[in-house]
């Protein structure tokens, strides 16, 4: 079912309806279009329920499978015709579509034993794909033409050229491939478990060592995208920002130079600039780092949930709450959300709980009107953070307890007490979780005042020192555990137990 809605989605983007006819013609609707309309029209969440409302019980599931087999036939012959001309895709995006179709035409015309046209069309396409970089289709092609111009045509010159481009994009794409693994290989490691800092960076040294020599010899696209996010990794994964930002312009200036729109590159560096400068709380930096991005983003792409997000956490920073939560509203309704992988709509989620706080003292209004949040179903609905002991759990744990505070819970916070003090001892003892550490302690000296401001403020002290001593900028943990800044976060908890909302 998901899979459906995914092409429709796609194919409605770009104006497409293939089961358009259905619709006019005479008689009684298709289930095939009902189908269609029910997926397209979120009627239909689940196979069960598609199946019960087409079908009678005795014939449901043989004949709702073949009815959906049918219908994704349908939309798949559709996608090839999707117009990739429009302004929409930049001139690298149409040429990736354009030549990978054009390759599919030679391979097609020398079924039909068209040679000599299939061999011209191979040429002309080979100096396209070239020049932007495709050379998975540059290794086939030239692999191709050594065929054709060795086997068929026995013209010696013409294969010794081929074959020679052959081995060099052969060649060129193993150390694509290479860096391709290396990368995917750091960040398997990392990305639900967002407090592996020493073990990736070193994984990052010794996996940059592997691919810089090639950088020299190979400009193509692939690789040195991957390599250079291997190179930035060495960096963010210990926070040290400052070597990150004259990285990335490094990086910036690469992909501007290349013959085409690099739009992917260009968006992850340009992403990671921004990141940066909020680390460091280089706010007026960031907002130009922010405009850039927004230039380079295309709606609904992975990358663009990742600029949001860390949009999400600059307009925190600047305390602009009512864009917050305008931005989490934006995202939470992107029709491309469901589809996100598990651990980016959990980030979402625990977002989505900070803005509900925020709405609760009245700083924001709540991103979904009428929506609660209830603590048990959220916890339940974190199952990859959750387990994140030194990262992202931190970050729940701390919403936890103020929401609690803020709606005067007080039993139930001195429930989490002992759970939270244990905790604490067990993971937040490491110079990363520093911070979260002494941020935590600042909030159990609410319980131990009583929750009384004036004595809570005087217990707190002495950690909210320590606090201030550690800057965000310099502190070692993953700049998404601390949503909020703590400094803001305990202005506000002070603010619950004085009543005086503001």
């Amino acid at each position: 079912m998901k899979d459906l809605k995914e092409i429709i989605l796609v194919l409605e983007k770009h104006n497409i309806h293939p089961l358009r006819y259905l619709s006019t013609m005479g008689g009684g609707k298709s289930k095939m279009l009902a189908l269609y309309e029910g997926i397209a029209k979120d009627r239909f969440s689940s196979d069960e329920m598609a199946a019960a409302a087409l079908y009678l019980p005795d014939n449901r599931t043989s004949s709702y499978r073949k009815l959906k087999s049918d219908l994704r036939d349908k939309l798949l012959d559709a996608v090839l015709t999707i117009n990739t001309d429009g302004d929409q895709y930049t001139d690298y995006q149409r040429a990736y579509y354009d030549c990978h179709k054009q390759w599919l035409t030679v391979r097609f015309l020398t079924g039909q034993n068209a040679n000599t046209a299939a061999l011209t069309l191979a040429n002309r396409l080979l100096k396209q794909a070239s020049k932007y970089d495709l050379t998975l289709l540059c290794m086939d092609l030239t692999s191709y033409l050594r065929t054709q111009y060795g086997l068929r045509d026995s013209n010696s010159k013409r294969f010794l050229e081929a074959n020679q481009l052959f081995e060099r994009y052969h060649q060129e794409y193993e150390v694509e491939s290479l860096a391709e693994q290396r990368y995917t290989a750091l960040v398997v490691r990392v990305v639900n478990n967002r407090s592996a800092h020493e073990e990736v960076y070193k994984l990052a040294v010794e996996y940059y060592e592997q691919v810089e020599p090639f950088l020299k010899e190979f400009q193509s696209y692939k690789l040195n995208m991957y390599a250079y996010m291997i190179g930035l990794m060495r960096y963010t994964t210990l926070n040290d920002h400052e070597q990150a930002l004259p990285y990335c312009e490094q990086a910036l200036q690469f992909f501007k130079n290349r013959p085409y729109v690099a739009q992917v590159p260009l968006q992850i560096f340009s992403y990671q600039h921004l990141m940066s400068n909020i680390h460091l709380q280089r706010l007026t930096e960031a907002k130009q780092s922010a405009e850039v991005c927004m230039e380079v983003m295309q709606e609904g792409t992975f990358n663009w949930f990742k600029f949001k997000e860390t949009y999400l956490l600059l307009l925190l920073r600047l305390r602009d709450y009512t864009t917050t939560a305008e931005t989490l509203l934006c995202v939470l309704q992107n029709t491309r959300f469901e589809f996100q992988p598990d651990n980016v709509k959990e980030i979402w989620r625990i977002y989505e709980s900070y803005v509900y706080y925020l709405s609760l003292l009245e700083k924001t209004i709540s991103p979904v009107k009428g929506k609660k949040f209830r603590m048990g179903k959220f916890v339940n609905e974190m199952p990859i953070f959750s387990k994140d002991k030194g990262g992202m759990n931190i970050a729940i744990l701390i919403i936890q307890f103020l929401a609690l505070l803020q709606e005067h819970k007080y039993a139930r916070v001195l429930d989490e007490v002992e759970a939270l003090e244990q905790y604490m001892y067990r993971y937040l003892r490491g110079e990363e979780t520093q911070r979260s550490y002494y941020f935590l302690k600042m909030l159990l000296q609410i319980p131990a005042g009583g929750f009384d401001a004036q004595k809570a403020t005087a217990k707190a002290e002495r950690y909210l020192a320590l606090l201030k001593g550690i800057p965000a900028k310099l502190a070692h943990q993953t700049h998404e555990i601390e949503i909020i800044p703590y400094e803001d976060l305990w202005e506000y908890a002070l603010i619950s137990l004085q009543g005086n909302q503001r």
